[in-house]
This record gives structure tokens, sequence and C-alpha cells, in this order.
């Protein structure tokens, strides 16, 4: 899923019908998403009959932020020669059945995005930004090649395009020259004039990684099953987190109690649910992507890179397309569809129903907007919702829980662009859970810090 640039109202949930605020938590019978059609063994794994009574650490969500920190703190006990923690990974519904099995396959710095934040931080935090993203898509590459991941990764190029009449190309040139040359820091980025859009004026192009979100996920978790310790839980919701007067945390689910020496809260759009210092400050919002495919065949010449499309007039009107190897086509958006009806998407975390009035938009995109296109068709062959966490600065939340040091743990609130971020995140999250790291010591942006000030 991609950045909503609307106000959000920082509900923290839904109210039901006596206007009560509800417990956010996943729903059951979520709709299926297109990365979900190719299930792995892992999807409703158990490692164990029963629930163990404690562990190390205990990693609530099994997204790609659970399952990479998983990653990584086996990879880090290993390098150091320390005996690995006992991990309990629990997922309420399946392996990667949240944000991450619902998104849009595509890791890259997008231009608005560095655009708001040159305008509201400066151009060293942007570039800051771009560089930690840039680093990230070759970080993922090599796990991919190490861990012999079959996930459809690429190395390709996106574009930004906009779609824009003659009289306003001017000012599209402005608007994107800077992006380019400052907030681009040096990097191999490039204004385009030709794309494989009609209508589209200007476009900056830069290089990215897309993949299988699911099959990247499910596969690197079924490794760390075959050689280590960790225990797997999936169908297993944590509804609350205590504290025990020993220290350790206590997680309650319909299926009994773990005790944990260090938690993790892995949690993105729902951790507001069960942990409540980001009531609020994290807030779930409903998103939809679709799969098009083209029939009765792939079109030709097959388009290479992915995209985002910023149409005009008005702001915030953009769509993300990833491409497939297959010729089919996963595009999100549409937001402004349904942005008039805050009910719809803001504090909503039901994943299980359908956004009305945002199909239409997506129907006949591909003839509408892509040369060569327009005889092809392109249908409609999946749609889905998904929900995304969202916070007040577009930063997520990464680090000690305020108030909690020394015992839990948060990377959540990815404001839509989780897959440009989660993977290092997890990375120097582990350095912290392991070695008791200072945030500052592990390399991380460092307007990603969870803090008390930023709350």
């Amino acid at each position: 899923m991609k950045n909503m640039p609307m106000e959000l109202g920082g509900s923290g949930g839904r109210a039901n019908s006596s206007g009560d605020v509800a417990q956010i938590l996943p729903v059951p019978n979520a709709t299926i998403p297109y990365w979900r059609t190719q299930l792995h063994w892992i999807d409703e794994y158990r490692s164990t009959e029963e629930l163990p009574a404690r562990c190390d650490v205990a990693i609530i969500g099994g997204g790609m932020s659970g399952v990479t920190l998983a990653y990584h703190l086996y990879e880090q006990a290993s390098a150091t020669g320390q005996a690995p923690p006992s991990i309990v990974l629990l997922e309420a519904r399946q392996v990667c059945s949240g944000a991450t099995g619902r998104n849009g396959g595509h890791c890259k710095v997008k231009s608005t995005t560095l655009s708001r934040m040159t305008e509201r931080d400066g151009a060293e935090v942007a570039e800051e930004y771009a560089a930690f993203v840039q680093d990230q898509v070759y970080a993922m590459k090599h796990v991919v090649e190490t861990e012999d991941l079959d996930c459809e990764f690429e190395l390709r190029r996106s574009f930004d395009v906009v779609s824009v009449t003659a009289k306003k190309l001017s000012k599209s040139k402005r608007d994107f020259e800077p992006i380019s040359s400052k907030a681009g820091g040096g990097r191999d980025t490039s204004i385009s004039w030709v794309t494989s859009i009609k209508d589209a004026k200007v476009a900056l192009s830069v290089p990215i990684c897309s993949f299988w979100p699911y099959k990247f996920v499910s596969q690197l978790l079924a490794r760390i099953v075959e050689r280590s310790p960790i225990n797997v839980q999936t169908n297993t919701l944590v509804t609350g987190v205590t504290d025990d007067k020993s220290g350790c945390s206590v997680l309650h689910t319909a299926r009994g109690t773990i005790k944990a020496r260090k938690v993790v809260f892995a949690t993105n759009g729902y951790t507001a649910g069960i942990c409540s210092t980001y009531n609020g400050k994290i807030v779930p919002t409903k998103g939809t992507a679709v799969h098009i495919t083209p029939r009765p065949e792939p079109v030709a010449p097959h388009l290479s890179h992915t995209y985002n499309i910023n149409y005009t007039p008005g702001p915030g009107r953009v769509d993300y397309l990833n491409p497939r190897p297959d010729g089919g086509i996963v595009v999100g958006g549409g937001n402004w569809t349904y942005a008039h009806d805050r009910s719809q998407w803001d504090g909503n975390f039901d994943d299980s129903t359908l956004l009305p009035s945002v199909q239409p938009h997506f129907a006949g995109l591909m003839q509408r907007h892509f040369k060569g296109w327009e005889d092809s068709g392109a249908q409609i062959d999946g749609i889905w919702t998904g929900i995304q966490g969202y916070t007040a600065d577009e930063h997520p939340h990464v680090g000690e829980v305020p108030g909690k040091e020394g015992r839990q743990w948060v990377m959540a609130g990815y404001n839509g662009g989780g897959m440009a971020m989660i993977f290092l995140c997890a990375q120097g999250l582990a350095k912290m859970v392991v070695d008791g790291s200072r945030y500052e010591k592990t390399g991380l942006p460092m307007m990603f810090k969870t803090s008390t000030s930023r709350l």
C-alpha cells in the first residue's frame, strides 16, 4: 500500500454501535490479495501444539517486520558467537496476511515523499532517507541471494510520472528538477521525457527493487525455522500485554499466556490495539489495491518499470503500479474517490470489506493511461483492502517503547511505505534487542526514533 496524503483524525479506532472505541485488532475473513494466491507450507504453521510458557523474545506480527527481525536476531547472535535467544513469533492470522501481503511489492523513494520531506525537514534529512532506502534495496538483494529466495526479485527502475496539460509542463519541470539534484543526493536519478503513459509530460526515474512480498517473507521464515529454535504460532491473536512483578511482559491470547523478557511490537497499523502508548499516534487507515490481467495474452512490449502516477488537478491523486513478470499489473491508490467520507478509511482497521467507490477508478485504468493497452482487454481479476499505519510526522516509530525501556520495542507506523524501510529497520532494532545498543548506535535515521517528545 502507499501514502495517503490526507489529514488524519487520529481516532485510534472505529466506533461501535454504542459509541465506544473498538479495540484495534486484525479481523477474520480478510479479503484475499494477489500476493496470497500461492500459499507456502508455513502459512498456518505452529511449531508446537501448545504455547510455550516463556521465552526470551516475543515478536508480535508475522509480516515483513516480524520475520526479518527474527532473521536479524539469529544472524547477529551467530555472528557474535552468542547462544541464540529463544524466540516466539505470534501472528494473529496467517503468515504475511497483513499489510506486507497487501502492498505494491516495490521498494523505492517516492518523489512526492522526498519533496514534502525536503520542505518540512530540510534537504539533509531527505538525503538521509533517500540513502537509507537505496541501501535497503541492495541489502534485500543480498539476503535474496544468500538465502536463495524464489520471490521474483528484480532490480528495476521506477517512474514518478506527472500527467499534466501542456500549460503546466514548465511548473512540473521546476518541481522535479530540485528533487533530482538535491534530495536525490547525486544518486542515480534522472528526469525522463518519454514513458509508456499517455499525456505524461515529465517523469523522475529512480533505481528500485520489486519482489513478491509473500514469497519473500514465507520463504525467509521457513529458512529460520529449519535452522533455529524459533517457535512460530500462527492464528494466535494477542489481545493484550501486561507487566508482571518479575519484570517480564505477559502476552494474553485466547490460547493462554506467554511470559517474555523482551517484547517487540511488529504490528504496524494494529499497534495501538495492544500497546496503548501509540493510541492515536499510529492510526490505522484503509486502502485498496487490485490485480489487472490483459486478455487473452500479455501486452508487448512488456512494461519494465514500476510507476507512481501523479494525476492533476489537485494534490494527493496518486496511483502506484507494479508490472509483474507474467504481464499482469498490481495497482493501488485511488484514495481521492472516497477521501470525502472519513468513516471509510480514517481509523478503519477492517480489511474484510471493500471500499465500494474505488473499483470504478481501476476498471479500464490501463486502457486509459498506457500506450499499447487500448485493445488489451485488461480486466480486474482481484481486488483487496489493506490496513496501513499512519503517524503525524509521516515517519515510522522504531526503538524502545517510551516508559518500557529494556523490555518492549516497536517497529511500526510505516505510512504506506514499509517496503522501503523495514528490512534495515529490523537489522538496527535487532542490535538494540540483542546487545542493548542505544538507538544512536544502530545507524538508523534519527527521524525514525520513537520517543516521548515525538509522541
